[in-house]
């Protein structure tokens, strides 16, 4: 399917505005999805609401003392005794979250002191709003010839502020590395079935350092991956650059079939990523 791209008309945005329309930051639009976040899902672990219970599939687990009872009593004459065969475990389900891994540009190849400091300014701003609403996230960097983990995947983000104040940039920027580092990540999360993966790249769409085949060839390629993997993906580019970076952003968005934001014109990008996380969310 083809994603569509905003007329001109609507890609105008007051950057002095305080109140920044996201709908005209987005510039390209992925397929629409069924909606699950904050939908009731099974829970994995013993935290939840427990609904019902089940046959156990092995002697460890969330045992549902009533069920358990009610078991043992249909098999028992007179005095209740618990056998192997009577247990029963918790059913527990919860509202669905999403599992945010935020790759981003730390490279040289924008101003370096600036860029540094709108990009903690915006990772600061993620983990806030992962943190009030409860979702997890990660963050990779990519600068040099690969990518590093910035922050694990984790809920408690804001005990890793110290890592965020530490960012340095500069050197080269190897785009596919920093994508396969964060489609890892979330292949294992969809593993688990219970978080909602959702990828934000923060690019200024200005690779130089590829892995294989060349620094655009190996993005792309990566690009492909996430769609097959039907990840939910963000592209945004936050600074000012040259027609060709704004040409590979939307590239990537369109061969993930994710969604790209242009907060280039924004004087304070990190002060709308948590409009643009909230709109998402009604996308997952």
């Amino acid at each position: 399917m083809k994603l569509k791209t905003l007329k001109k008309d609507e890609q105008k945005v007051d950057s002095h505005h305080e109140d920044v329309n996201v709908k005209k930051l987005l510039k390209m639009r992925g397929k629409k999805k069924n909606r699950i976040y904050g939908k009731r899902i099974d829970s994995k672990t013993e935290k939840g609401r427990y609904i019902k219970s089940k046959l156990p599939k092995d002697t460890s687990g969330d045992i549902a003392i009533d069920a358990t009872l009610r078991a043992a009593a249909l098999s028992s004459n007179g005095k209740i005794r618990v056998k192997g065969e009577d247990l029963r475990h918790k059913i527990r389900k919860h509202g669905a979250k999403a599992s945010i891994v935020m790759v981003v540009d730390i490279s040289g190849s924008m101003f370096s002191d600036r860029k540094a400091n709108r990009l903690k300014g915006i990772i600061n701003n993620v983990i806030e709003d992962a943190n009030r609403h409860q979702d997890r996230i990660s963050v990779v960097g990519f600068k040099g010839e690969e990518a590093e983990i910035i922050i694990p995947t984790t809920r408690r983000a804001t005990s890793f502020r110290e890592q965020v104040d530490n960012i340095q940039v500069g050197g080269t920027t190897p785009l596919a590395a920093g994508m396969k580092k964060g489609l890892e990540i979330l292949k294992k999360e969809k593993l688990r079935a219970e978080f909602i993966p959702l990828l934000l790249i923060l690019s200024d769409g200005m690779p130089n350092v590829g892995m294989e085949g060349g620094p655009m060839k190996d993005a792309l390629d990566i690009a492909e991956k996430i769609k097959e993997k039907d990840i939910h993906t963000v592209v945004i580019n936050f600074e000012k650059s040259v027609r060709y970076g704004h040409e590979v952003n939307m590239e990537l968005a369109l061969t993930s079939g994710g969604r790209y934001y242009d907060l280039e014109e924004l004087k304070n990008p990190g002060g709308v990523i948590s409009k643009i996380l909230d709109y998402e969310r009604e996308k997952i």
